[in-house]
Order: C-alpha cells, then sequence, then structure tokens
C-alpha cells in the first residue's frame, strides 16, 4: 500500500477494460443466455412434515399469509385479488405446514400446492371473479411472491415493526447507486451519508444529527471496518467502505437497541446470498454485469479549478478563470466503467457463492444550472475575516456562488478505481444447524484532497498527483442453531475480523514525498464476536419473546511504517481499544393486539495510549489508559388495535462510551481523562399502518410515521483549550447536553405493476447546550458537528411503472433537500475565528430517472439518468466546499443463468 500510485493514470476514458467489460459481458449475455436460458431444472418435493410454533392472529387474509410464510420459512406465490377482502382465522400453536395452509384457506375456497420445497402455490378465485383459464385448461395467475424465512418481504418489514427502521433493496441500490456509495442512502428520512464527494468512496453515515466516533454502529456481513481521517482543522471523517455492486440490501435501525452498541443506529449491510442468484428451480447461477457512465474526464496532476480572486495588495483587480476543466464530454459519451460477476451454488444442505466487482472513473463535472462561480464586482469595500484582521479592497470583488467551479466544470479529486471480491460458503447440518464462512475484500484508489485545504468559496482546488490508496479484508465465521420442534433455541453466534490500511498523499505538508512515491497513513485491525440466543415461551396469558447474548469487540490503530519519520509533528492515533457487552430483551404479548417490552444492556470499555509523539507537547497527557462502564435500559409499548394498524411508544437510556479516537491522544488531540459516557434518553412515538384494497380490490398501501425527541446528556464535544502555562490546543470535553427532534415519514403504495414510495423527515430542534444555562440552536464553535448538521427538511418522491407484460419498467426519483437546520457558532467561546469552516449549501431539488427492460428471461438491459435537470448544488454535511455531479448518463447490461 505504501508503493507509487499517481491519481491521473490513463485509461479513466472508455477504452481497455471499460470497453472489454460492457461487450464482454454483452457477448456473453447474448451467448450464453440463449444457450442456458432453456435448460433449467425443475423439481418439486414435498414439504417437511415437522410441526412448527405459530402465532398469528385473526386478520386479513394477505396479511396472515405473509406472516405465516414468514415462521414457516415458505415462499408463497398467489395472486393479491385472491386474498382481497378476505379475512383469516387465528392459528395459536403447533401444525405442520399442510395444517397451517389449511386452516388459513378454510371456507376460502382457494387451495395450496407445494411445487417446490420451499415454494407454495395458492390457487382458486378472486371473490366475484370467475377463474381465468388458459388455452389448455390450465390456471392463469396475475403472481406476486411473498418472500418468507429471512423476515418476510424486507421492503414491507419497516411497516411492521414498531420501531424507526428503513430498508433499502438491492434493487433502489441498482438504480440509485450514484457516483459514491453515499448515493444509496439518498431518499431514507432521517439518515444521510457525509463527505459525499471528498471521501475516497466510503460511506460516513448520520442518522439524526448524530454521526462518527462509533455513533452509528456500520456494518457489512456483520463485521466492522471503520476509520477515523484527520481532515486537517476541518476535523475528521469517518469511513466505512463497500461495494454497491455487491451489496444484497440495507437494513437500517434508527436510534438505540440493547442488542447494538451504536447509540444513534445501526445500518447493517448485507453482500449478495446464493438466493440473491439462484432462480426457483435451478441450483447454479451466474450474473454478469457491464456498464458505462459518462460526465468524467481523465484527471491531470497540477490543474486548479475556478477563478483565482484578488487580494487586497493588488493594484489591479482583476479575476483570472482556470485555463483548464471546462472541456465537458458529450452527455451520452462513454467516460467511465464498471463490470462484475457472481457464480453461486444452492443445494439442500450446502450454498457458495463468489463475486468480482471492478469500477473505474475519472474527475465528474458539476452541473450548469444553479449558483455556480461567478464574479460580482463590489467597488471599494473594507473586509475582516477576524475582528482584528481587516483589508482595503480598491474593488472587492466577490463570488456569487457557493463554490469555486464554474458550471459544467471539471471536479478535481473525484477519480475513483475500486475493486471487490465476496466468497461465502454455508454448511446446513440436521435439526437446524448452519455454519457459514465468509470473506468481504476491498481494494480502492480515489482521490481525496485534505478538507482544510478547500472550506470556502474563493480557495482554489488543485489536481493531486497521488490518491488515497485503501485496502480492507474481512474474515466472517457464522454459526446459527434452530431446532424445528424447539422454541427456547434460535441461537445466532458471530465472529468477524477486519484489517484496513489506508495511505494517504503527505499530510502536514512541508516536506516532499519520499523517493517511490511515499505515502502516509495507518493500519487498522478490528475484531469481534457476539452470541445471541431467542426462546419463545407460551405463558398463562399470551406468550413472550425473551432474546440475550454477550458481545465484544477490540479496535487497534497506530501509524504505518515509516509515517511518523514522514509527518513529524502531524502524530496520528496509536492505542488500542476493547469493549464488552451483556444484554437482555423481552416481548411479551398478553392478549393478540397488546405487546409490552423491556431490555437492559451493561457495556465495559478499557483502552490505552500508545502514542510516543515526536514532538512532546507540554500539559499533554501520553500512555493513558481509560476504563468505564454502566447500564441501559430500555422500555416500548405496542397496540394493534385493528388488522394493518399499530401504535408504538419506545424509550431507551442508552450509553455510548469513548471511541478510539477520543481516548487516545493526536496531533493537537489531549486525552481527558475526566471524559464521561453519553447518555441519550430518546423517545420514539409512532404508527404503522397498512391497508389492502384501499382504493381498489387489488392495491395496497402502508404507511409509517414516527416522531422522535432525543436529549444527548454529556454529550462528547471538541474544545480549543489553553492550559495553565499558557499553551493552547484542542481537547475532547463533554457539554452540558444536546437536542435533537423531527418527525420522519415513510409511504408505500402498489397498484398492479404501479408502485410509489414516499420518504420526508422534518427536524423541529436540534440544540447544543455547552453549560446547563447556554443552549442555542447552533453548532458548537472547534466541535465535529459543525458539518454534521443536517438539513431542516428533506424529502423524496420514487415512482416506477412496470409496462409491455412487465418486461419494461420506468420510473424515476424526485429530491428536495432543505437548507440547514440551525446555524453555528458558539458565542459563549467563540474566540477570534472559527476553528472549523461551515461547508455552505443551499436548498435544491435533483431528479433521477430510469427504465430497464428484459430482452429475454436472461437478459436485462437498464439506462438510468441521474440529476436531470443538471443541478449545481453543494451536498448536505460535506467538509469541503465543492460541488456534486451535474447530468450523468449510465447503461448496463445483466446476464443472469
Amino acid at each position: 500500500m505504501g508503493g507509487r500510485r499517481s491519481g491521473h493514470d490513463k485509461g479513466c476514458g472508455f477504452s481497455g477494460f471499460t470497453r472489454m467489460a460492457l461487450l464482454g459481458s454483452a457477448s456473453i449475455c447474448l451467448v450464453l443466455g440463449s444457450a442456458l436460458g432453456t435448460g433449467e431444472i425443475a423439481y418439486a418435493q414435498t414439504a417437511q412434515q415437522e410441526s412448527i410454533r405459530l402465532d398469528i392472529r385473526q386478520q386479513g387474509l394477505g396479511s396472515a399469509l405473509t406472516r405465516f410464510a414468514d415462521q414457516a420459512g415458505l415462499r408463497l406465490l398467489f395472486a393479491s385479488s385472491l386474498v382481497a377482502n378476505r379475512t383469516s382465522p387465528a392459528l395459536s400453536g403447533s401444525y405442520t405446514r399442510q395444517q397451517a395452509l389449511s386452516r388459513l384457506l378454510a371456507g376460502t375456497g382457494l387451495s395450496y400446492s407445494f411445487t417446490s420445497a420451499n415454494t407454495v402455490t395458492i390457487a382458486g378465485r378472486a371473490t366475484g371473479t370467475p377463474v381465468p383459464l388458459a388455452d389448455d385448461g390450465s390456471l392463469v395467475l396475475d403472481v406476486i411472491t411473498v418472500t418468507a424465512g429471512q423476515g418476510g418481504n424486507p421492503q414491507e418489514a419497516p411497516y411492521e415493526t414498531p420501531a424507526p427502521t428503513a430498508y433499502i433493496s438491492e434493487k433502489a441500490i441498482e438504480r440509485f447507486r450514484g457516483s459514491s456509495p453515499a448515493d444509496i442512502f439518498r431518499g431514507t428520512p432521517g439518515v444521510t451519508s457525509g463527505e459525499a464527494r471528498n471521501g475516497a468512496g466510503a460511506i460516513d453515515v448520520n442518522i439524526r444529527g448524530m454521526q462518527g466516533m462509533g455513533r452509528v454502529a456500520v456494518t457489512v456481513d456483520g463485521a466492522e471496518n471503520a476509520v477515523t481521517v484527520y481532515q486537517g482543522y476541518q476535523g475528521t471523517s469517518n469511513r466505512t467502505f463497500v461495494d454497491p455492486d455487491l451489496l444484497g440490501g440495507i437494513d437500517i435501525t434508527k436510534g438505540s437497541d440493547v442488542t447494538s452498541n451504536g447509540i444513534a443506529g445501526t445500518v447493517a449491510m448485507r453482500t449478495l446470498d446464493a438466493a440473491d442468484i439462484v432462480q426457483d428451480g435451478k441450483n447454479y447461477g451466474v450474473r454478469v454485469r457491464g456498464g458505462f457512465g459518462t460526465n468524467t474526464s481523465s484527471p491531470k496532476a497540477g490543474a486548479v479549478a475556478g477563478y483565482q480572486w484578488p487580494y487586497a495588495s493588488w493594484a489591479s483587480p482583476i479575476v483570472t478563470s482556470s485555463p483548464t476543466g471546462m472541456d465537458r464530454p458529450a452527455l451520452l459519451s462513454p467516460t467511465s466503467g464498471s463490470g462484475s460477476v457472481v457464480a453461486a451454488v444452492k443445494e439442500e444442505n450446502f450454498d457458495l457463492i463468489a463475486g468480482y466487482a471492478y469500477r473505474k472513473q475519472g474527475n465528474y463535472h458539476a452541473g450548469t444550472n444553479g449558483p455556480s462561480a461567478y464574479p460580482i464586482h463590489l467597488g471599494p469595500r473594507r473586509v475582516c475575516s477576524t475582528p482584528t484582521y481587516c483589508q482595503n479592497y480598491t474593488d472587492y470583488i466577490d463570488n456569487g456562488g457557493i463554490a469555486n467551479y464554474r458550471a459544467g466544470e471539471e471536479v478535481l479529486n473525484t477519480q475513483l478505481e475500486t475493486q471487490s471480491w465476496i466468497a461465502k460458503g454455508t454448511v446446513r447440518f440436521g435439526d437446524g444447524h448452519s455454519v457459514q464462512l465468509g470473506y468481504n475484500g476491498f481494494r480502492s484508489e480515489a482521490g481525496d484532497l485534505l478538507a482544510s485545504r478547500l472550506t470556502n468559496d474563493r480557495g482554489q482546488a488543485v489536481q493531486q498527483a497521488q490518491t488515497t490508496g485503501t485496502s480492507v479484508d474481512s474474515v466472517t465465521l457464522r454459526y446459527r442453531w434452530k431446532p424445528e420442534d424447539n422454541d427456547l433455541i434460535n441461537l445466532k453466534t458471530n465472529l468477524w475480523w477486519s484489517k484496513l490500511e489506508m495511505r494517504n498523499p503527505l499530510r502536514a505538508g512541508y516536506r516532499p514525498p519520499k523517493p517511490g512515491d511515499f505515502r502516509s497513513g495507518s493500519d487498522t485491525d478490528m475484531w469481534g464476536a457476539e452470541i445471541t440466543n431467542t426462546s419463545k415461551f407460551q405463558l398463562a396469558y399470551g406468550s413472550a419473546d425473551l432474546t440475550y447474548g454477550v458481545s465484544y469487540r477490540g479496535e487497534d490503530t497506530r501509524p504505518s511504517r515509516g509515517t511518523k519519520e514522514a509527518e513529524t509533528w502531524l502524530d496520528l492515533r496509536d492505542g488500542i481499544r476493547h469493549e464488552a457487552a451483556g444484554f437482555a430483551k423481552v416481548a411479551w404479548r398478553p392478549v393478540d393486539w397488546l405487546t409490552l417490552n423491556g431490555g437492559l444492556r451493561y457495556q465495559y470499555f478499557w483502552s490505552e495510549d500508545r502514542n510516543a509523539p515526536e514532538l512532546v507537547r507540554p500539559d499533554y497527557t501520553y500512555d493513558t489508559r481509560l476504563a468505564k462502564g454502566g447500564i441501559s435500559p430500555s422500555i416500548g409499548v405496542t397496540v394493534e388495535p385493528f388488522d394493518g394498524t399499530q401504535f408504538y411508544v419506545n424509550y431507551s437510556n442508552a450509553m455510548r462510551l469513548p471511541s478510539i479516537m477520543e481516548s487516545v491522544s493526536a496531533f493537537t488531540m489531549n486525552v481527558n481523562s475526566h471524559l464521561k459516557p453519553e447518555r441519550s434518553s430518546n423517545w420514539e412515538i409512532g404508527t404503522n399502518l397498512r391497508r389492502e384494497g384501499l382504493l381498489s380490490a387489488n392495491d395496497k398501501g402502508m404507511l409509517k410515521l414516527g416522531y422522535f425527541d432525543w436529549t444527548v446528556d454529556d454529550y462528547i464535544a471538541r474544545q480549543w483549550y489553553t492550559f495553565p502555562n499558557g499553551v493552547s490546543g484542542m481537547r475532547i470535553f463533554n457539554i452540558d447536553r444536546a437536542h435533537f427532534s423531527g418527525l420522519e415519514l415513510s409511504g408505500r403504495y402498489e397498484l398492479g405493476g404501479f408502485t410509489a414510495d414516499l420518504a420526508a423527515n422534518y427536524y423541529t430542534n436540534v440544540e447544543f447546550c455547552r453549560t446547563a444555562g447556554t443552549c442555542e440552536n447552533k453548532s458548537l464553535y472547534a466541535d465535529y458537528s459543525t458539518n454534521h448538521i443536517p438539513p431542516r427538511y428533506s424529502l423524496a418522491l420514487t415512482l416506477s411503472q412496470k409496462l409491455m407484460d412487465d418486461a419494461l419498467t420506468v420510473g424515476g426519483r424526485i429530491s428536495h433537500v432543505g437548507a440547514r437546520a440551525i446555524g453555528h457558532g458558539d458565542v459563549t467561546a467563540q474566540g477570534a475565528s472559527q476553528f472549523i469552516a461551515l461547508v455552505d449549501w443551499k436548498r435544491h431539488t435533483l431528479v433521477d430517472v430510469f427504465a430497464e427492460y428484459k430482452f429475454s428471461k436472461n437478459l436485462t438491459g437498464s439506462v438510468r439518468v441521474e440529476n436531470l435537470t443538471d443541478q449545481y448544488y453543494v451536498d448536505p454535511l460535506s467538509l469541503v466546499q465543492q460541488p456534486g455531479p451535474g447530468r450523468t448518463f449510465y447503461a448496463s447490461l445483466t446476464a443472469t443463468f
């Protein structure tokens, strides 16, 4: 990782691998798809005869079948019209799958048949509708699929969960992938990824205004791979690396849960499984995908962007524009490319999957419609950057835009090249035992500008000769035991280890690169283990589910070899941290419409600072050992007065122990041995509504509306601190509290081939209180939260429609981002100037459209246009003042066989 890599390699254009990936995959699609399309292996097996424990209350037949499929581990195929306006009886006890289906369908005139070991087709007639027959007399069904065995239909799961959850499907990831992995979170209420354009191709998840330092627990197949990157005086980036091309879905929980260490929430990303690749009726499958994108240019080291603005000393103030960067490619000119291949085997007793993905893109170009850079002459003016430092201008020339990039200009240091691998094998033994061994690999070379070098609308970005290199390797070992006839055992264990190496262009800025184009950086190892079990009990009054377990996670970070010598005074963190926890939670249902929840978590951490800096700072504390612990309780109530209606109230008092970044010394960062853990009091009040036959006999509607109120006592912040001897520096400390509250809305409507998804959120209050009596709707001077504040409101509407017998799907998304929720600047302790620059963005609206066409059963073509209206905008939660990508066209072909 320390070797020579350049940020301006040839090949970012549509040549070499890109052309081969697209043409090669297209050829493979056409040849193999045709050859194998008729070679499916049909099979039908009888269902297992073992009894299973069911707890299904009386409700609409469609909802009951969905719950049954989930609990029984089956996939049901049926027409929505068959179950409309029908009610099912309650089921509570042990039944075989056949017995349960017979009772659920009793009196409906519907019948069922097992078409495979885990697939059931339900047939009959819709109420008042004759049964349609084909020419050969067979039944014709408008079939829909209910996927079960892993929590039902995951897209609908948030509307059945009495908690603030969200789900991002593989299809949504594919349709709205964007130019950065951070784009996949757009349209999820209350969830944003920071540093979307300067994060070296990583994600930095913000949930409801809280981000970084482990506040959001982010995992990939259960393993963490996060690193915190120094960004100069702008603070830090908190980066997790993943390739969206190999993701199978993302589950998001907002707020705390006793089973997780994330005080603000959990983002669990799952890579593809064999079931995502292998089609029904087959025991193997292959997916090959290739595509290209537009709106990028090959980086040229030393290029500058935007305008050079005059200083006060210039006799004849003029604005000089960069001579390069305005040669934006045509909309349909291929300039970037990607390709992937995934193969899987799915047998009765084992699964295997392996995949590889490659992507290369150059610097993107900004949009043309919006507040791009342009000079405004204001005449003679005295300008003060601080209360004590002022300059006189004969003709002050201001920037009328929000960033120093012109409309349509190439945005420097935004190139990206990644390679990713996945490999997983699962073996299933008798009596519900299974073991899975998995590996995830990630390599990237990406543009990454030190954020403190571009913090306002007058700085000029310069294309760096070096890129930032990242290497991630993660290994997971999972074991599950879920016997069919024992409700007391649903055991899950997970062991994981991640090794992350990052190499950056030298950041101290005072020494030239060493021979071999040396790059400094950090090496981080992370490891952990979790053991949980869920036991189900039948009580004299109702039933109860008890989940309990223990967890452990460790982290060891240190400067890479040669970094201390190259960076000298810019010492990175060198330390180790451990955290252990035990937890238990119970859900008691005394009656079928009421659920009472309670939970308890105890966690304890200890850390050791190994830092031996080149420059020892007076009054700084080194070689510190910290250790703290505490209990986090939670309670909740869920009421379901009607079928498809839930009301819930949840409260938790969650603790976050200091992260390794807050408990180990570094450049201008002292350890505070008096630091207390954060303590967040979280209220969640919400409702879930589900209706079938809402506007017509065959439609379905879902709504999730919630209000949250979080008060984080002893919120951990950063401040500029002067020691008794007069030496100044930064330190971590506790403020009295921070407060976040707001409303969130999610909705989904389905009718035939039409689907509409709505997401919106609004912050009613964001507040920071340095002391109990000094509270402001402003972020704190010098604290990382400066650029963690979300928009006051945001909304997104996604529409799709299937046409031509479902062969064609067209759709799009419109998303609107409001202004920053609160101001910035702690007037009680601001000093002469702000230590962290506030990155400004303006309200903006983005439109994305897509179309997918099935040429055959095995070949699908997709096109999409992102930022259709070519808006010029700056992303929220950025650390640099630079625009996002303008109008970009993507096309791909996918073969499955």
